[in-house]
């Protein structure tokens, strides 16, 4: 049996039976730069991939590199022809045309795909694909933009935003608390901010438990909202 033929009758993962660290099978519809990078570094952490796009020329390019098939899942028939039920997630990255992303996130999301992730290029689209269930949706450039406006602007190693006012971020160590372990500090009771994990000069990340001792030039990784933020690492 062929990869793609396989793909195709393999049952949905949550019918599996066996290891819950068993690959996924993932759908990746649109094969710009984005889809074609995300498809290729789904294949090579593990996951069963096929990349699909309607353009010919595209598929004739990327063909041998990662599976791939001609098709246009705007068409409601085109996704039941490749049994697109069969998928445990789809990731729908089409970026030139607002209505073939509806088209196709509602119809990967009718034929019973439990987790859709939608690229997305403007607030209103963002919020139809929202309406309709994508599982995830999001906007590279502009988040991406928002993340390096947030390093440059600040001390910060790394930044992620999350849901609501709260911030994942990665700093150095403020000198306020070297030396002392997290509940030592009291980080949370002084600053309102969480943290996550901490990786010291020379030692293993370490999750953050109150006996980890927090050392000079080592990293923090925390979670709180802005001000909570800059109040801990100006300490």
């Amino acid at each position: 049996m062929s990869l793609l033929q396989d793909l195709f009758t393999r049952p949905r993962r949550n019918e599996q039976m066996g290891s819950s660290n068993e690959n996924r099978s993932v759908l990746v519809v649109g094969l710009g730069r984005f889809g074609t990078a995300a498809a290729r570094t789904l294949g090579e952490l593990g996951e069963d991939v096929l990349a699909v796009d309607k353009d010919p020329m595209i598929i004739a390019r990327w063909a041998g590199k990662v599976p791939v098939m001609e098709a246009d899942l705007s068409d409601p028939l085109a996704v039941e022809q490749i049994n697109a039920s069969n998928f445990d997630a789809a990731l729908v990255a089409i970026g030139d045309s607002v209505e073939a992303s509806i088209l196709t996130t509602g119809n990967l999301l009718d034929a019973g795909i439990p987790d859709v992730w939608a690229k997305s290029i403007s607030h209103q689209h963002t919020r139809i694909l929202q309406r309709i269930g994508a599982s995830h949706v999001f906007r590279p450039e502009t988040d991406g933009g928002k993340r390096v406006g947030h390093l440059l602007a600040s001390r910060y190693l790394d930044y992620i935003e999350i849901e609501g006012p709260y911030s994942v971020v990665k700093v150095l160590t403020p000198p306020a608390v070297c030396g002392q372990t997290i509940a030592e500090a009291d980080v949370h009771g002084r600053y309102g901010v969480s943290v996550i994990g901490v990786k010291n000069p020379g030692e293993e990340f370490q999750y953050g438990s109150n006996d980890i001792v927090m050392r000079h030039n080592g990293e923090i990784i925390i979670l709180g909202s802005q001000k909570q933020i800059d109040k801990f690492i100006e300490s």
